[in-house]
């Protein structure tokens, strides 16, 4: 079972997916921690300014990570309709989306207190606008072919919205599949 972790940036999507990916026993696989993991100059560049990496490249990092997956959160991934077109190809099959919803000023406040270089306010206007501008490209094709998709409620505690994470984890991803 493949679910997709999606929100924009700050919105908490990797510290859920990864946190549900352990307490589940399912692996977790983020593009952008496989990424900044990367000691390559180019790498750091290009995340230092908010620029977008080769859809082919990136989509096929996240491939190599889903073929010994029996269950993944994948996390901020498909980030672009280049990269859902590719991920569709594949015939790769994901089972849910699953949108943290977190209101910009909010998501403003946890980027401010996150404290990462990437994470200028100029930088986050960037990804904010990539992410809106992409959202429906993403989630439309998906939906289409199938996949479900939920929203969760990503206001609150950290604590909070990770107990209403795996709720909807447990009582509607993982019950769909027996």
């Amino acid at each position: 079972m493949n679910v997709i972790f999606l929100g924009g940036p700050g919105s908490g999507k990797s510290t859920l997916g990864k946190r549900l990916a352990e307490e589940l026993g399912w692996e977790w696989i983020s593009g952008g921690a496989i990424l900044r993991e990367s000691k390559e100059p180019w790498v750091q560049e290009k995340l230092a300014t908010a620029q977008l990496f080769d859809d082919h490249m990136v989509s096929n990092l996240i491939f190599s990570r889903l073929e010994t997956a029996e269950n993944a959160i994948i996390d901020g991934y498909p980030r672009t309709a280049s990269q859902v077109d590719i991920l569709l190809s594949q015939g790769i099959k994901i089972d849910y989306i699953i949108e943290v919803d977190v209101p910009k000023a909010e998501v403003e406040k946890r980027i401010a207190l996150r404290g990462r270089e990437q994470d200028s306010p100029e930088i986050f206007e960037e990804r904010w606008k990539i992410y809106q501008d992409n959202r429906d490209k993403i989630i439309a094709p998906l939906l289409g072919s199938g996949v479900g998709f939920l929203v969760l409620d990503g206001m609150g505690t950290p604590e909070e919205v990770y107990e209403r994470a795996l709720l909807m984890m447990k009582n509607e991803v993982i019950r769909s599949k027996s």
